[in-house]
């Protein structure tokens, strides 16, 4: 009798669990919520162990990809840009270049930042999670370390650490709609070996 009370128990509780939790599957950010369907997230793929802690290796004259992922459900009629950041004490253009995915060199904006483009327009095929890379050329310069980020590293607080207000931080502001980046994923170390 005692054994048949705690596996039934055990199975009411298994169903308990199960209700509550497909009860929670539509979130605030998805589709069905119109204040918040054009609020995208933007971060590394690799979480690691959510301690920003990945670490990725290059050699001299070689190129490592590093891949990025835009959170965004269905399509929309227009593109969005996030924003990434590099810093080293390594000098940019004499110990390594960011290059887009066919080796030309990109530069970043007035405010340090690389410019990733997102076509929105077209259904994504890796289940809202649409995915391109981060490319970092070494150039048989010096060997060191790069810190690529989704937050600007010279956003800092008063105490001088990094400026991440919670969960998620605004990468891109605009009008017609906002990017945020992660916390558990703001950044990976790439070393030129």
């Amino acid at each position: 009798m005692k054994t048949y009370l705690i596996r039934h128990m055990g199975l009411l509780f298994l169903s308990c669990l199960c209700i509550s939790l497909a009860s929670c599957s539509d979130d605030e950010w998805g589709n069905d919520n119109e204040e918040k369907r054009n609020e995208f997230f933007f971060g590394f793929q690799d979480w690691g162990n959510l301690k920003n802690n990945v670490t990725y290796t290059v050699a001299q004259g070689s190129t490592v990809e590093i891949p990025v992922q835009f959170w965004c459900e269905g399509t929309r009629s227009f593109d969005a840009e996030a924003f990434y950041y590099v810093d080293s004490k390594l000098a940019l253009g004499t110990d390594y270049q960011v290059v887009d995915i066919n080796g030309s060199t990109l530069q970043p904006d007035g405010n340090g930042a690389f410019v990733m483009k997102w076509d929105l327009k077209s259904a994504d095929t890796t289940n809202n999670h649409r995915i391109q890379n981060i490319c970092i050329k070494a150039l048989n310069g010096n060997k060191g370390d790069i810190t690529l980020l989704t937050f600007n590293p010279n956003d800092k607080d008063d105490k001088g650490a990094l400026n991440i207000s919670n969960a998620y931080t605004p990468n891109n502001l605009t009008p017609q709609y906002e990017v945020h980046a992660f916390t558990q994923n703001y950044k990976v170390k790439v070393t030129i070996k």
